[in-house]
């Protein structure tokens, strides 16, 4: 099983002064790729897809965030695995590095099963064919992202308040956000109707899905609690 599967977790170590070429090596060695060769081919076809070929020669200290990251797919996928997993991969990585390593993702996503585990939303929706909302152990919806969105159309509804009217919008309806914006909040709310003339509709997106998700499994467990 363990040679079936590729991981590459949230945090990981390395070792500061060991090159990449030299540490990838040394874990192909531990999956189980003992002919020299066809070691030596993996690595360098693993370094050049994630682009590290031209830094391989450096010390892993030195790398960025998101080198690093790239470094620890590469080491994810020798032995060619079935499945990926990943445990939140862009986090930290500033916009740049986080878009490189989501096109990586999806390349590989086009090989082998990629299961991606995120709190950052944006990377389910640009990444993900399908997926599962999961709150307290529990499934709250599954499918593809887009069709979970569809079923937002034409219910998200969007003001600015007064911090003072604030408590009285979130006990009036159901507001799945709240952003400071200009110093002033703005709140997204899920309803079939305009809530009020102050509201304008928006299109909506998979952090709407994910809050309404979240605001109507802590009804329903309030519900039960009581």
């Amino acid at each position: 099983m363990r040679r079936q599967l590729g991981y590459l977790p949230q945090d990981f170590g390395v070792y500061p002064k060991v090159t990449a070429e030299e540490l990838l090596n040394h874990f192909a060695v531990l999956k189980g790729i003992t002919d020299k060769a066809d070691r030596k081919h993996s690595v360098e076809a693993l370094l050049k897809q994630t682009n590290l070929w031209e830094a391989r020669k450096r010390g892993l200290g030195t790398y960025s965030g998101g080198m690093r990251q790239r470094f620890g797919i590469a080491q994810a996928l020798l032995g060619s695995p079935k499945l990926v997993i990943v445990d939140e991969p862009t986090a930290g990585l500033d916009p740049d590095e986080r878009n490189r390593f989501l096109n990586l993702l999806a390349e590989i996503g086009e090989q082998v099963v990629v299961i991606l585990s995120t709190h950052i939303v944006e990377d389910v929706t640009d990444l993900c064919p399908r997926m599962a909302m999961i709150a307290k152990g529990k499934v709250l919806i599954h499918g593809e992202p887009q069709a979970a969105i569809e079923t937002l159309k034409n219910k998200v509804w969007r003001r600015s308040v007064s911090k003072d009217a604030l408590p009285e919008y979130q006990e009036k309806f159901t507001v799945l956000t709240t952003r400071l914006v200009g110093g002033k909040p703005q709140i997204n709310v899920f309803s079939d109707a305009q809530p009020d003339d102050g509201f304008h509709l928006i299109e909506p997106d998979l952090e709407d899905v994910y809050f309404l998700q979240l605001r109507q499994s802590q009804s329903s467990s309030a519900a039960l609690s009581v």
